[in-house]
């Protein structure tokens, strides 16, 4: 057979082929609307005030606003619980040494699922105290955060409420490294890492990306103790709420 009788077989074959098998990560059926047992304006309601001052980020953590069952997953940071979270956002003190403001646009709630609103952070502010990490040797004077403006990147957020209106599950997506209305200061880095980014430890923020350093520091939690151990990026498979399991 011919290149050219091939290819004109080929072009049969696929002629005759349904659409559907070049479209099996779209499928076109319709998944089933989530019943939320929240109003869509109390979701939205919730998500702001979530994002502004119960996080741990912007305001010290609130760990009331935030359910037994509750899971953060960031794009390297997490599976964290409930506890490991609410231990990880004081240790790492940002709310304490920065005056950041969230910026938070786009609410909307999530369609397909339950109690669930997405939408976007981009942080700005300045330092304000001396930066301290707890477990580590990071103590970053605030001369080192004001040498100009904190500008994030655009990051997209989405947080699920439990019937009780409180956190069940955050998760932070990639930030965006191209679209923003101007340069971020915090490189190609959001959240904490973009921070590290922006008082010139690089270095930090390069190593919480790598796997094995991430490891240690979790085996450094584990065997310390509590008051001088490192904030965790990772909870105990044990430790998390059986919901996560194949989630």
């Amino acid at each position: 057979m011919t290149i050219s009788m091939l290819i004109k077989y080929l072009l049969l074959v696929m002629a005759t082929m349904e659409v559907e098998s070049f479209f099996t990560i779209a499928p076109t059926t319709t998944k089933t609307a989530a019943v939320n047992t929240l109003p869509d304006k109390q979701i939205i309601e919730l998500a702001k005030d979530y994002v502004t001052n119960r996080n741990g980020f912007y305001k010290p953590i609130d760990a009331d606003a935030h359910a037994e069952d509750f899971i953060f997953r960031g794009g390297v940071v997490g599976p964290l619980n409930k506890a490991d979270y609410c231990k990880t956002m004081t240790k790492l003190g940002i709310a304490e040494a920065f005056d950041l403001e969230p910026n938070a646009f786009g609410f909307c709630v999530d369609p397909q699922i339950k109690n669930t609103a997405r939408f976007y952070v981009r942080y700005t502010g300045r330092q304000v105290k001396n930066w301290k990490v707890a477990g580590t040797p990071f103590d970053i004077p605030p001369e080192e955060g004001n040498k100009r403006p904190i500008v994030g990147p655009t990051e997209s957020f989405c947080v699920q409420f439990n019937d009780e209106g409180k956190a069940r599950f955050l998760t932070i997506s990639a930030p965006m490294a191209f679209g923003n209305p101007e340069q971020p200061t915090t490189g190609q880095l959001g959240a904490v890492l973009g921070l590290f980014n922006h008082v010139g430890l690089e270095l930090a923020a390069d190593s919480a990306l790598n796997s094995n350093v991430r490891w240690v520091g979790n085996a450094a939690a584990d065997l310390l103790p509590d008051d001088v151990s490192p904030p965790r990026t990772a909870s105990k498979k044990e430790d998390l709420p059986s919901w996560w399991e194949g989630y």
